[in-house]
């Protein structure tokens, strides 16, 4: 085989992995999941996979395995017909290679402890028996032990796997299939009985199963009906096993589809020194996959098309020739083999043959009986399928299995080959993220933050559809003239955003009538309101604006109200440009609000972090805070931060035009972490804001100390449903490292979140390179203290008398080929800074 010399046939390398992922567009609609017969969401887990981190794996692989008990094996076998053709890249720049994208990460799952386990349902007495364990079989038996039922499987053969175990080793590895299988065992009670043949299914009914699912598969070769046919090797055989046949000089293949292709390849692995697959298909006709269409190249596998065996020679008990004709297909007819007709006078005699495999296809060694209890899945009912689709049917039938027993409508099946029956033992929130804001108790610490995405009734309705434990609607003005400009939004890359802080141009009378609808709507969710004031420098009238905002919201019966003392395009402009930056006109609104408002609803200050210092803001914070000490008060830190975006106008300017906006999203997270670091010992709850673009972030917002974590720019992003992400990140990450609540995940940095710099090590290591990862850019030569040579196979080295040690060379590598590791004395003795 001409083998891909980078990396490992089968899976990705993790610096491989993280380049598919990063390209994912996260799909609202969805069309791979729809695409894929089991129904599986390339959107989830290649979304939980992102981080990479060992929970992301392992928990990526449970949303595989929960739409596909046998994800790992149809991870490398999948052809390219199901989720990739409906990638959304695939026009665009070329479809994510999701197949291999979901074997590597059930694959590094069960090297990192193993897939998640599933909770199985309580045993409700009933016994069904499963006959067949191939992948219908399997994926029927498994989700009828997820749903409490006990289940016999009955394979004649001598092991599990039907069809699955004849897929030659370099296109399945048989460990990725044995731990599959093992996977689908411990689902539930099932029970295996291997050398048990059931000729009768009906039988079993009468031995006290309550149902039979019968997934037997097909097993008989469908025979040429040619002369001699009984020395050809039935690819079922040769497939089965390969080490019992061995060949030499010219082996013909017949047949065209893959099947017919794994025989050849295997023929060769087994001493053909030739190989030619005869088929009536010509060669664009061959119902393979693009990758399979390589094995033809890769394994010099020749192509004789339209060509019909008419007889194999003997001599003696050796194959040693065929006789052959070719065959047309007439015009405007598709290929069919009962549409082809033998080309008179093209008959030939092949004398250099030395043996043959037949491999045309199969038919079912059982018959369909329709009898009450008795239900068919797999290739038997359906032809001949992927594994994924055989997958699909055992689960459809294990649906209408349940409906049956337990007496309820049977289930809509529009097409056996599509399941929407997801594994319901997964749990992708395995620690409770409940908690609570100001006493009140809230199913998690995530809400929304006001933006465009809590915009209105409508917004907020689809939030908490959604999952979101609340929110806080856009910050709304009383009689004051907004401007909201045309095309506002900024986008600095692709998780970097400025201007998702704009206030609303809804007047807050609506928004209160909002909030009483929701509130009354959604009793179990934390509804709040953004709003703000005058600040004309009449302390008396802005006060009253402020007053007369708190009141109206209060009455509304918002479970919280957010004042904005931070937008980025300016405040008053008597001590910087943001209202927050001056201590004591924050200060005096907050007095303002607190004089007023009613001690049961909290009060939120959103404060900026575009400070020299955030320590004298707060303080100054917590004396008024002090002044009401029976009144719930915290702050929102640290929003968005002000920056200069260019915009093309196409205006005739000479220059694009510059915009202040609020930059969110990733970009500002290393603001906001340290921000916060600095303002969670000053006392004081605090709703972390302004950055976070992924589970991770939030709980490190939550590490630092925050008591809840809003977000904007990641729904904007991804949609309301990223919540499902964000928890089940979070619970995960939560359960690897031991923390048991979301209580005592907050503030566990503290009281020493930030290492001094002087307290980091001043012992250098240097870098090292893997050579079989790495693919001679060169690019790690741009060290910057000239530490690292190529050498005449252009393979890098490092320098220990330059190397410092810095890691850069390591963490820009793109294929991960640079790891830094500790010196030697004599690497130690060799670097002399001085």
């Amino acid at each position: 085989m001409k083998k891909d010399s980078y990396g490992d046939p089968y899976f990705m390398t993790i610096q491989q992995l993280r380049a598919e992922l990063l390209r994912c567009e996260y799909c609202e609609e969805k069309p791979c999941m729809i695409a894929c017969p089991c129904n599986c969401s390339p959107f989830d887990f290649i979304m939980a996979a992102r981080l990479g981190n060992p929970s992301d794996l392992r928990r990526s692989a449970g949303e595989v395995m929960r739409n596909n008990p046998l994800g790992g094996v149809c991870g490398l076998v999948c052809p390219d017909t199901h989720c990739m053709a409906a990638c959304s890249r695939r026009l665009f720049d070329g479809a994510i290679d999701i197949p291999r994208v979901q074997a590597t990460v059930v694959e590094m799952a069960k090297n990192l402890g193993g897939i998640p386990k599933f909770a199985t349902g309580a045993p409700n007495g009933r016994r069904v028996a499963v006959v067949g364990g191939g992948p219908a079989g399997l994926a029927a038996a498994g989700s009828l032990a997820q749903i409490g039922y006990a289940v016999d499987i009955f394979e004649r053969g001598d092991r599990l796997g039907g069809m699955m175990a004849l897929i030659p080793d370099h296109r399945l590895s048989k460990r990725v299939l044995a731990t599959d299988i093992d996977f689908v065992l411990a689902l539930g009670a099932i029970q295996v009985k291997l050398g048990s043949n059931v000729d009768d299914p009906k039988t079993l009914l009468a031995q006290g199963y309550d149902a039979v699912c019968v997934a037997a598969g097909l097993w008989e070769s469908i025979r040429l009906g040619i002369e001699n046919e009984d020395l050809a090797v039935k690819m079922v055989d040769l497939l089965s096993a390969p080490a019992a046949h061995h060949f030499t000089g010219r082996v013909v293949v017949i047949g065209g589809g893959a099947t017919a292709l794994d025989s050849a390849v295997t023929a060769k692995a087994r001493g053909a020194e030739h190989v030619e697959l005869f088929m009536l298909e010509k060669l664009a006709e061959m119902p393979l996959t693009a990758k399979e269409r390589r094995e033809l190249v890769d394994f010099d596998i020749e192509v004789s098309g339209r060509i019909r065996i008419q007889r194999i020679l003997k001599a003696g008990n050796r194959v040693v020739g065929l006789e052959t004709i070719k065959v047309e297909l007439p015009a405007g007819k598709p290929f069919h083999p009962s549409n082809v007709q033998d080309q008179a006078g093209t008959e030939a005699v092949r004398s250099e043959i030395t043996g043959v495999v037949v491999a045309i296809g199969m038919r079912p060694t059982l018959p369909v009986v329709r009898v009450p209890g008795l239900f068919y899945a797999g290739d038997m009912t359906t032809g001949p399928k992927s594994v994924v689709e055989a997958a699909a049917s055992g689960k459809n039938a294990a649906a209408q299995i349940d409906a049956y027993l337990q007496k309820q409508k049977e289930p809509v099946i529009e097409k056996m080959t599509k399941s929407t029956f997801a594994l319901p033992g997964f749990n992708r929130v395995p620690v409770s993220l409940g908690t609570t804001f100001f006493g009140r108790s809230i199913r998690s610490p995530y809400l929304l933050s006001a933006s465009p995405v809590t915009d209105g009734l409508a917004a907020m309705t689809e939030a908490y559809k959604a999952g979101w434990a609340g929110g806080v609607l856009k910050t709304a003005f009383d009689n004051v003239p907004i401007h909201i400009p045309s095309e506002y939004m900024v986008t600095f890359d692709a998780f970097t955003y400025g201007n998702c802080d704009n206030v609303s141009g809804h007047p807050l009378d609506r928004v209160c009538r909002e909030v009483e609808q929701l509130v009354s709507l959604w009793p179990d969710r934390l509804t709040m309101a953004s709003t703000g004031g005058p600040l004309t420098g009449h302390d008396e009238p802005d006060a009253a604006g402020w007053q007369s905002n708190t009141r109206k919201l209060e009455a509304a019966g918002a479970m919280g109200i957010e004042y904005s003392l931070s937008c980025p395009q300016g405040g008053d402009g008597t001590e910087g440009d943001i209202v927050s930056q001056n201590a004591e006109l924050t200060a005096k609104i907050i007095d303002w609000i607190m004089d007023v408002g009613s001690p049961d609803i909290p009060k939120l200050f959103k404060l900026t972090a575009a400070v020299t210092s955030i320590v004298p803001i707060l303080r100054a914070i917590r004396k008024v805070f002090d002044r009401y000490p029976g009144k719930k008060a915290g702050i929102t830190l640290a929003n968005t931060f002000p920056t200069l975006a260019f915009r093309g106008g196409g205006d005739g300017r000479k220059w694009e035009e510059g915009v202040v906006v609020g930059m969110s999203g990733e970009g500002v997270t290393p603001i906001s972490y340290l921000t916060l670091a600095k303002a969670v010992p000053e006392r004081m709850a605090i709703s972390g804001n302004g950055g976070p673009m992924d589970y991770k972030a939030a709980m490190d917002f939550l590490a630092l100390g925050v008591e809840t974590v809003q977000f904007c720019t990641i729904v904007m992003k991804h949609g309301y449903g990223i919540i499902r992400e964000l928890e089940s990140g979070t619970a995960y990450l939560m359960q690897e490292r031991g923390i048991r609540s979301v209580r005592e995940l907050i503030g566990i940095t503290q009281p020493s979140p930030i290492t001094d710099f002087m307290a980091l090590s001043p012992v250098k290591g240097i870098s090292e390179f893997d050579r079989d990862l790495c693919v001679s850019c060169g690019n790690c030569t741009r060290c910057p203290y000239q530490a690292i040579a190529l050498d005449e196979q252009w393979l890098p080295s490092s320098d220990p008398a330059k190397c410092v040690g810095c890691s850069i060379c390591a963490k820009k590598c793109f294929v991960g080929a640079i790891t830094m590791r500790e010196r030697t004395p004599r690497e130690l003795e060799m670097l002399v800074e001085n």
